[in-house]
C-alpha cells in the first residue's frame, strides 16, 4: 500500500511538473518565437553599399525601418522578410548577393525588431509586409508585378502570406516551415500543438496561388525547421516551380550555398520577368478584344 501511495505521489508530482512546463510554454511563447535584437551589428555603409533609410507607416501606426538598396539597371526589387532572431543589420550579405544578381532590394525590420517601434505578433507582422508593399508602390514607384516576396525562416511565413495577399511578381522561400503548430510538433513533441497561440499557416497561403513562380530553398542539414518541410510546400505549388537544395545548417546555409543561391536567384528573376510579361500581354490581348468588341 505504502508503495502504491508512494508511486501515486511521484505521478502526480510529474503531472504537476508537466503542466508547470506547460504553462509557462504558453505564457511566454512569445518570447520563445520573437528573438528581436535592438542593436544594429553593421550598416550597408560599413560594407561598401549604397542604401536608403526607408521609414515606413503601417496601418496601426507602428514605425518601421526599412533599407533599401536600389539597382538601377532593373525594375524588379524583392523584398528580405527574415527569420525570427536578430534584425536587419545581420543579413546584409543577402542584399549584396542580391544586388549582384542584378535586382534591387528592400530589407525590413518587423515591429519590435531593430529601429522598427512596436511589438511583434502573427497580426502585426502581415500589417507589417501589408505598409511594405503599399510603401513600395506609392513612394518608390513599383508595380505589384515588379515585387517579389523573399521570405527565410519564420519569414517564409510573411512572405507568403503577401504573396496570396497582393498580385505579385514572385515568392521565394527559404529554410520555410509549413506552419507554426506543425514546428512545435518537430520540436516540442511533448507539448500540444493547439497550445501555440500562433499559426503562421505558410502552406494555406500556398494554396491560394495560381500561377506565380515560386522557388523553395532548403538544406537537407537543417537541424531546426527540417527537409520535410521545404519538400512539402514545394509538393503544394503548381507549376512554374523550382526546388534548390541549399548546403548547411539553418543559420550558416546561406555562406554555406552563396554559390548556388546566386545561380538560382539569376535562374529565378529571369522566369519571374518572363511570367510578369506575359501576364501584360494577355492582360493587353484581353483589353484589345473587349475594346473591339465594344466598337462592334
Amino acid at each position: 500500500m505504502n508503495k502504491l501511495k508512494s508511486m501515486g505521489t511521484i505521478l502526480l508530482a510529474l503531472a504537476g511538473g508537466y503542466l508547470i512546463i506547460l504553462g509557462l510554454m504558453y505564457l511566454f511563447q512569445n518570447q520563445l518565437l520573437f528573438m528581436p535584437s535592438p542593436r544594429m551589428m553593421q550598416t550597408p555603409q560599413n560594407m561598401g553599399l549604397t542604401a536608403q533609410d526607408v521609414w515606413i507607416e503601417t496601418e496601426d501606426g507602428v514605425r518601421l525601418h526599412s533599407w533599401y538598396f536600389p539597382n538601377e539597371e532593373s525594375d524588379q526589387v524583392v523584398v528580405l522578410s527574415h527569420g525570427n532572431a536578430g534584425n536587419i543589420s545581420g543579413r546584409i550579405p543577402i542584399a549584396e548577393t542580391l544586388l549582384n544578381c542584378g535586382v534591387s532590394v528592400l530589407m525590413y525590420d518587423y515591429r519590435g525588431y531593430g529601429q522598427s517601434d512596436g511589438r511583434p505578433s502573427e497580426k502585426g507582422l502581415y500589417r507589417d509586409i501589408e505598409a511594405v508593399v503599399e510603401t513600395l508602390k506609392n513612394d518608390l514607384g513599383y508595380s505589384e508585378q515588379q515585387i517579389i516576396m523573399y521570405g527565410r525562416s519564420l519569414g517564409g511565413a510573411v512572405a507568403a502570406y503577401a504573396a496570396a495577399r497582393f498580385n505579385l511578381g514572385g515568392l521565394v522561400l527559404d529554410s520555410a516551415f509549413k506552419n507554426l503548430k506543425a514546428m512545435v510538433r518537430d520540436v516540442y513533441p511533448f507539448v500540444p500543438a493547439w497550445l501555440a497561440k500562433y499559426n503562421f499557416p505558410t502552406d494555406e497561403y500556398l494554396r491560394q496561388l495560381e500561377g506565380l513562380p515560386v522557388m523553395v530553398m532548403h538544406s537537407p542539414q537543417d537541424e531546426i525547421i527540417g527537409f520535410h518541410h521545404g519538400e512539402y510546400l514545394y509538393d503544394l505549388l503548381d507549376e512554374p516551380k523550382r526546388f534548390v537544395e541549399l548546403r548547411g545548417g539553418h543559420n550558416d546555409n546561406f555562406f554555406a550555398s552563396t554559390d548556388i543561391i546566386e545561380e538560382n536567384w539569376k535562374w529565378y528573376l529571369e522566369e519571374a520577368r518572363k511570367a510578369a510579361a506575359a501576364l501584360r500581354e494577355s492582360t493587353r490581348g484581353g483589353a484589345t478584344a473587349q475594346s473591339e468588341g465594344e466598337e462592334q
